[in-house]
């Protein structure tokens, strides 16, 4: 009987993964201001989701260690276990940190990003005072990108700690005391092995689509200072190593402040560049008017600048707010704006991780015994439990999240858009606010917001994908809705995202939905569509160029 539900678990968990992963047309590139996927020609593509903070490099403040620092936390091992035992032990912690079931749980909220911190002891080894690549050096990354893959999520490859540290920080793996001794933009080897290390990096993954991007140093300022030119030079260098073996893919610059901490990418020209800032409004923890005006504060700056790139908020949190979190996600949302929280998972540390560990136990590297060490790394303790506070943040950001990202099946260009013009209006239909909002038929030209695309279904119905938001267009035939709106919102084909198409005269057509044979109208009053036509007139007759 045991084997017989073995059995039966292993089939549901086969099936419950897709088969399908990202392929060529899913490789990201930006434009202008935009992600897109198709190399940058096709829809565009929000990234959304959390950091997988503390797998890689643990911070004791939120993790289950009492260490300063990950480099402690090696260098003790080693000296009480052994080089092999303490190889062991780290890869017991990041196998029951985060698991496949961590996730399933990823997509079950609808993230389409994960951005994945990780240092050069990572990767590295030093043997006879050099450093070398470990033979293994990519396993447990290329585990993480093939399994997001499977699931429709994309990873950000966040180097958060270079050799020697970048900041001094215990986020960078390496605790330096005196910000005066934190040298490592004046010490031309730890530089070097930081750009072999980019190099090692983006060889690897160089063709690799579920790949959205390379973020080249977290927090660059000195123990979380400002960035300024000799930043700004060091980044020049390292997108220039990348770019000598991957033409590709993004590269993510952090400011990681303020707009004034970067320069604009004209002055290096930089091509395929993201921004980024992080954004802790640590003087309004309790205040939501006080995060949504800082917020504001900084969409303003980044208009202001006008550097003509997306904008990624690669870390945040909204404290204890629910307001907050509301508020602040929302300005992400309708700014178009990327970003993932900090951080998935936490020891019991309130509103910094979406999840709570199971456990609230910490390791003393220097005084646990190793089974004790093994026995507060497993997944008793530091696996996945509840949700934090609440549920507050779980559920705020699964309310702002676009959803895992439906898989690119073919080559797509400009000429294989669809534009929709209005008959009452004779303005083209625009999925306005990156698809947020109602469709509404107000546009005089067409660009990224006013492209479609055509899905042919097996039952003679098609679907609508809006180049905005790579997004299927929904009827909302919701009981809290009477007007149903037309509203470029789902991830999926079912019923309300299919509809028949009827020819009318002079090349006019007509929507008619598949769930209640309601035909699409523009209403003549607010040129927002809904599906509340009873027959075909002017308000349900459309052009399709």
């Amino acid at each position: 009987m045991i084997k017989k539900k073995i059995f039966f678990t292993l089939i549901i968990i086969i099936f419950s993964i897709s088969k399908e992963e990202f392929t060529k047309y899913d490789f990201l590139k930006t434009d202008d201001t935009q992600i897109k996927n198709n190399y940058g020609k096709g829809n565009c593509i929000y990234l959304r989701g959390t950091n997988i903070g503390n797998l890689f490099v643990q911070e004791n403040w939120m993790s289950s260690t009492n260490s300063k620092d990950q480099k402690t936390i090696n260098e003790k091992l080693t000296n009480r276990f052994g080089k092999k035992i303490k190889e062991n032990l780290i890869s017991i912690y990041e196998e029951n940190y985060f698991t496949s079931n961590d996730l399933d749980k990823l997509k079950e909220m609808g993230m389409s990003v994960i951005r994945v911190p990780f240092t050069y002891m990572n990767l590295y080894d030093k043997i006879k005072n050099n450093w070398i690549l470990k033979k293994n050096a990519f396993d447990k990354l290329d585990w993480i990108v093939k399994e997001s893959s499977k699931r429709g999520i994309y990873v950000i490859l966040d180097l958060h700690g270079a050799f020697g540290s970048q900041n001094g920080q215990d986020h960078s793996g390496e605790v330096i005391d005196n910000v005066k001794d934190v040298i490592f933009y004046k010490n031309t080897k730890l530089k070097e092995l930081t750009l072999n290390l980019w190099k090692e990096v983006a060889l690897h993954y160089k063709n690799n689509p579920a790949v959205a991007g390379y973020d080249i140093l977290n927090e660059p300022g000195e123990k979380a200072g400002s960035t300024t030119d000799y930043h700004f030079e060091f980044y020049n260098e390292i997108y220039k190593i990348i770019r000598s073996v991957d033409p590709d893919h993004i590269i993510i610059m952090e400011s990681c402040w303020t707009v004034l901490n970067i320069p604009n990418p004209k002055k290096y020209n930089w091509k395929n560049v993201v921004y980024e800032y992080h954004h802790y409004i640590w003087a309004s923890q309790e205040s939501a008017i006080g995060q949504k005006i800082a917020t504001e504060a900084l969409i303003t700056s980044i208009n202001l600048a006008n550097y003509n790139v997306p904008t990624y908020i690669g870390e945040f949190t909204c404290f204890v707010s629910n307001d907050a979190w509301k508020s602040v996600l929302e300005l992400f949302n309708l700014n178009g704006y990327h970003y993932t929280s900090w951080s998935f998972k936490s020891n019991n540390m309130g509103t910094w991780g979406i999840f709570n560990q199971k456990g609230k136990l910490k390791t003393n590297i220097e005084l646990n015994s190793l089974n004790e060490i093994k026995y507060i790394w497993s997944d008793k303790n530091i696996g996945t439990g509840e949700k934090s506070s609440n549920n507050m943040v779980y559920d705020r950001l699964k309310e702002a999240f676009p959803g895992t990202v439906y898989f690119l099946k073919y080559d797509l260009n400009n000429e294989k858009y669809i534009k929709l013009r209005s008959g009452i209006s004779n303005k083209f239909v625009c999925a306005d606010n990156y698809g947020q909002s109602n469709l509404i038929a107000n546009r005089d030209s067409t660009r990224n917001w006013e492209h479609f695309i055509f899905v042919n279904n097996n039952d003679g119905t098609i679907s609508i994908q809006a180049r905005a938001n790579n997004k299927f267009l929904c009827a909302v035939f919701d009981s809290n809705d009477k007007k149903n709106p037309i509203i470029a919102r789902s991830n999926h084909i079912q019923d309300w995202e299919k509809f028949y198409i009827e020819k009318i005269k002079n090349g006019k057509i007509a929507f008619r939905t598949f769930i209640n044979n309601k035909y699409i109208q523009v209403n003549p009053y607010d040129k927002k569509l809904y599906a509340l036509g009873e027959k075909i007139g002017t308000w349900e007759e459309f052009y399709k160029e």
